[in-house]
């Protein structure tokens, strides 16, 4: 599921907090003055190095010092000198981010004083397919009670139903929560807007961990271990407490469902993303259509994604750095996008074509703009099929190109061509499952690519 403000499926902080992104925090320098007296003046010297912060491939280089010098008092009298020098700030490949809860790539959870062991610590959670959503779902616990969530790569965050009659009765089907936690200091109830629904959206804090496991060598659904929070590589991704949504029940009422958000980074004014508060760098979501293995979900800390043999397609933060957009999609830049055989539009050096990846969503979504002008197309060639087959190609890192393609897709269009409130240069595209279907999905958060496979 992906969030649009005019789409009718919004949140707001405060009072109305759209989701679909996050955005990259700026640096920030802070000058403090530390003061000596002598008599009736005020001398006070103070000089603040920060250098060398570097990370080399897919993070940044950056060398920053700042001198705050003379803060002198005499008499009635206050003169201030301030004198800032920001240098060298340099990128080196990829750059990457500070955001949110936690630093791209570097270990968060551990205590001051303890070791990290995220390194080698990876989960493989078991998916289960929901026809009647055309969605895949895992199950998780929190504060002891099992909820079930749709996987959704076009969200951050980590949302369970609130306790009432209805949630809490046999029939329903997400789980009910027994323990609503803590509240978060700070985090106010939000309300929230979409599918059509709006209501309030409590923020707390609890345990957390997945229901269940597999190994790699696991054949059938029942081939599954139980995890706790307490579990060694849960323990190693995940903290024992993470804060979460509670929906109320009139955001219940829509045909959707609960979403567990995949999109790691966030603007710190917003909620935390669940991911912001773990050690995964990395997830690959399997649904392969492969005898004897079943299709899962696999989050990876610092180097246990494995070594991918398929080219990988960069993405890109134009959405949030250029056009508003509040989240860090998984975001790429198509070469083109053809409808029965024709070119619909193409990326040119001032307009693109951005694909949000989403697995939260079962077809694709149009710019409004774009949409009308396949309809017209359509219309004026008196074409029977409106979007009988759909070709998305982009071009890899490598050079190469890869075409992703889905016959008659359920298409619609995006509730504006300024999601964001800002214009975008180009058309937005998001793509669900009718072009993910029996693919392996890999993101790279760290190194910023996807990669897509599709044979064994």
């Amino acid at each position: 599921m992906h969030w649009l403000e005019a789409a009718g499926r919004t949140s707001s902080l405060t009072l109305v907090l759209t989701f679909l992104g996050s955005s990259i925090v700026l640096d920030r320098i802070y000058a403090l003055s530390g003061s000596s007296l002598s008599g009736s003046s005020y001398q006070a010297e103070q000089r603040c190095d920060v250098l060398t912060r570097r990370q080399s491939g897919s993070s940044y280089q950056a060398e920053q010092r700042c001198d705050v010098l003379t803060r002198r008092q005499s008499g009635s009298s206050y003169q201030a000198e301030q004198r800032c020098d920001v240098l060298t700030r340099r990128q080196v490949a990829l750059s990457s981010l500070v955001l949110s809860t936690s630093t791209a790539c570097w270990p968060t959870i551990a205590a001051a004083g303890e070791s990290n062991t995220a390194t080698g610590a990876s989960l493989r959670i078991p998916l289960t397919f929901r026809k009647r959503l055309s969605a895949y779902t895992v199950s998780y616990r929190v504060g002891g009670s099992i909820i079930e969530a749709i996987v959704d790569t076009g969200s951050p965050f980590l949302f369970v139903p609130k306790p009432s009659e209805s949630t809490c009765s046999p029939s329903y089907e997400w789980g009910c929560l027994r323990d609503e936690g803590s509240p978060v200091p700070g985090l106010t109830p939000t309300v929230e807007r979409f599918d059509g629904n709006e209501g309030y959206v409590d923020w707390s804090n609890s345990t957390f961990s997945f229901d269940r496991t597999l190994n790699d060598q696991a054949t059938t659904i029942n081939d599954v271990y139980p995890l706790t929070s307490s579990s060694a590589d849960q323990s190693a991704l995940f903290p024992v407490y993470v804060t979460f949504g509670i929906l109320s029940e009139s955001l219940l009422d829509g045909t959707g469902g609960i979403f567990l958000g995949l999109v790691k980074y966030t603007e710190r004014r917003i909620r935390p993303s669940f991911l912001s508060q773990s050690n995964v760098e990395a997830f690959s979501i399997d649904l392969r259509n492969i005898e004897g293995r079943v299709k899962s979900l696999s989050l990876y800390g610092g180097g246990q994604l494995p070594r991918q043999d398929v080219p990988g397609i960069p993405l890109v933060r134009d959405l949030n750095q250029r056009f508003g957009d509040p989240t860090i999609h998984y975001c790429a830049v198509a070469d083109k996008i053809c409808v029965n055989d024709n070119v619909l539009a193409s990326s040119t050096r001032k307009e693109k074509l951005y694909v949000i990846f989403d697995t939260g969503c079962s077809g694709l979504q149009l710019s409004p703009a774009l949409f009308d002008e396949r309809y017209a197309t359509a219309r004026a060639n008196k074409e029977k099929s409106l979007f009988g087959t759909v070709d998305i190609t982009f071009q890899t890192a490598e050079g190469n190109t890869l075409t992703l393609s889905s016959k008659k897709p359920l298409t619609t269009p995006l509730g504006s061509n300024r999601p964001w409130g800002k214009r975008i240069n180009g058309y937005l595209l998001v793509v669900g499952l009718a072009f993910l279907e029996d693919k392996l999905l890999t993101v790279d958060i760290c190194k910023e690519k996807i990669y897509l496979k599709t044979n064994a």
